[in-house]
């Protein structure tokens, strides 16, 4: 890769750190849907304004419009709500653990998706040994605990698998303008994710300060709508596998950044 696509995935994998750390900090205010909920709905009005300032428009054919609902489940709804979940029980080192998995999930779903990212013995040697790292460096008793929390474990896992078939589905709309699929992505998981939160956990009930709402804009901005724009950007660049390859940073910087702040 170039140096401006180096820079672009270690920006990438630095804004999913922030929302790692700052998800962290919010589930001990919210319920975890609600704190799923609460980053798109702030997150769509401000995708809104770009979509508007940059005068960009929304998918406009039934096909795109599906593919932006595909892609808003994988890539936000699943992930979101997986990780706010799976924060609840079990430590932040080992979610960024079980995050590292995503690049061997795309890889696998490339393979049988995409003609031009196929499977090979570099790719998945490189991957194994990038997950290993991650491991070694963040800290290698946490796996001792590996088991413990296993429903907990088990739907954190299913974020970064839901975000690897999302990747691939983004890699196949390459005519779709960013801000505008974007902005469909965060709009369709305002539907689904809105309702299900206020009818499953009641967030009305929740209380909170002024505090508490610039933390969920912190969110919405650096941990939500950054994260997702590098990402789709990174993906246009230099394809699914590769950029999965900021899964593997993510975790570590999100230890830096718990040790600095």
């Amino acid at each position: 890769m170039k140096p401006a696509q180096w820079l672009l995935l270690v920006a990438t994998a630095a804004s999913f750190a922030s929302s790692i750390l700052i998800g962290k900090i919010l589930i001990g205010a919210l319920p975890p849907l609600t704190l799923a909920a609460m980053r798109v709905l702030l997150a769509a009005p401000l995708c809104f304004a770009l979509l508007l300032a940059f005068n960009r428009d929304l998918p406009r054919t039934r096909t795109d419009r599906r593919t932006a609902v595909a892609a808003s489940l994988g890539v936000i709804v699943i992930p979101y709500s997986c990780l706010a979940i799976g924060q609840q029980t079990i430590p932040s080192g080992l979610s960024g653990i079980l995050y590292s998995m995503m690049p061997l999930f795309t890889l696998l779903v490339a393979h049988f998706v995409l003609h031009d990212e196929r499977l090979g013995l570099r790719k998945v040697t490189g991957i194994v040994i990038g997950i290993a790292g991650v491991v070694a460096v963040i800290r290698p008793s946490l796996l001792g605990g590996l088991g413990e929390h296993a429903v907990a474990e088990l739907v954190t896992l299913c974020g970064p698998l839901a975000y690897a078939f999302g990747t691939v589905l983004m890699r196949r709309s390459r005519h779709l303008d960013p801000i505008g699929l974007t902005t469909a992505m965060f709009l369709a998981a305002t539907f689904v994710l809105v309702p299900v939160a206020l009818i499953i956990e009641q967030p009305w009930h929740v209380r909170g300060g002024g505090l508490l709402l610039f933390e969920l804009i912190a969110l919405a901005i650096v941990g939500t709508i950054l994260p997702a724009a590098l990402n789709y950007l990174l993906v246009q660049q230099v394809g699914a596998t590769r950029a999965s390859v900021a899964m593997f940073l993510m975790p570590l910087i999100a230890v830096l950044f718990g040790v600095l702040l």
